[in-house]
């Protein structure tokens, strides 16, 4: 196979390459879904857009859509970059100078003058109601703090001005629990919430574990309430090498971290893997090898299944450029993963 310092890999979201294989399923996909992230034995491993469906409102303008550029309710410029397949602050854009600004500078959109039932009835057609339905509640607490300003004035500022930061992150978490009811009061009904908040690098996390709960994880437990209350499952979207977060992850309630595969993930598997389900992307520079093999393809899945994926609590994620490749994969997680929960099901009775 190609090495991944010459693999070019398509990182955009793209539609699959051919029609999904039919698959003889025991229970529903949101059933199997359920079972996951409940932390309990599922029948099969399930797929991130496969077993899961999205809804998304376009009255919520936290941040334009994706693949789009704009600007957000908060006057904050975004871009969208094809080439990487996501979008950042338009460079030089930034509507504060510091974080210490926000009080002046940061208004707050007026929810109550926003009407979020248009287009509500049509959404509710598209839900398929055999799968999981996904909602993305983008810019996190420490996300939107990083697109008001320069990032090394906002982690500054956490350290020389954590009172303030503190007021800051539960003004942003009220915020986000009033959108979280508007949405759930008069948009198509979701299952599951989706955090998004990158908090790491690719080698640690933006700020110390101590700050994060002195800072960011207080004013997180009052969304987290509210997201339970409401009956919803809650996923952490979260970049980066984020590990030692995961203890804050399982106290604040997320049923699945989206884990990307810097962690030291058989760890965290072993050590909380009857609290929190893990989220896999498999590695593209072995699904978008346009030299690997069939074989190759049904050993990797294999493997990943067997190292993450004992007694239930994974979810897998891919992206397969060609037919060969995608039935190959989705059968294999689908085929091998039935088989080893059967064989597992019947080892607890």
């Amino acid at each position: 196979m190609s090495t991944k310092k010459t693999l070019i890999i398509e990182s955009r979201m793209v539609p699959p390459p051919c029609p999904l294989p039919k698959f003889d399923y025991p229970v529903s996909q949101k059933e199997n879904y359920k079972l996951c992230m409940e932390h309990k034995l599922p029948y099969w491993v399930p797929m991130k857009d496969i077993d899961n469906g999205m809804t998304f409102c376009p009255h919520d303008n936290d941040r334009p859509a994706f693949g789009t550029s704009g600007t957000d309710w908060f006057g904050v410029s975004w871009s969208y970059v094809d080439a990487v397949g996501g979008q950042m602050v338009t460079p030089n854009t930034f509507i504060m100078d510091n974080p210490s600004q926000w009080r002046e500078k940061l208004v707050f959109p007026d929810l109550d003058k926003i009407d979020f039932s248009v287009g509500a009835a049509e959404a509710r057609e598209k839900i398929d109601p055999h799968k999981i339905t996904g909602y993305v509640m983008q810019d996190g607490l420490f996300e939107r703090l990083l697109s008001l300003c320069p990032p090394e004035e906002s982690l500054s500022w956490l350290l020389e001005e954590p009172e303030d930061a503190a007021e800051f992150f539960n003004a942003m978490a009220d915020y986000k629990i009033a959108l979280l009811d508007k949405l759930s009061a008069e948009w198509a009904p979701f299952d599951l919430l989706i955090n998004s908040d990158d908090w790491g690098t690719q080698i640690s996390t933006f700020i110390s574990p101590q700050v994060f709960s002195e800072l960011i994880l207080p004013p997180m437990k009052r969304i987290a309430k509210r997201v339970h209350e409401l009956g919803l499952y809650w996923d952490c979207h979260s970049c980066g090498k984020t590990e030692t977060l995961v203890p804050y992850m399982v106290d604040l309630g997320f049923h699945f971290w989206e884990a990307q595969p810097m962690n030291d993930l058989k760890a965290v598997k072993a050590k909380y893997g009857d609290k929190i389900a893990i989220q896999y992307t498999l590695d593209p520079y072995i699904l978008q090898d346009p030299h690997v093999t069939e074989q190759q393809l049904r050993a990797y899945v294999r493997q990943v299944i067997d190292d993450l994926g004992e007694g239930g609590g994974l979810i897998l994620a891919f992206k397969c450029m060609t037919p060969m490749s995608y039935t190959a994969v989705t059968t294999e997680i689908f085929e091998y993963s039935s088989k080893k929960y059967a064989a597992e099901r019947a080892a607890q009775k």
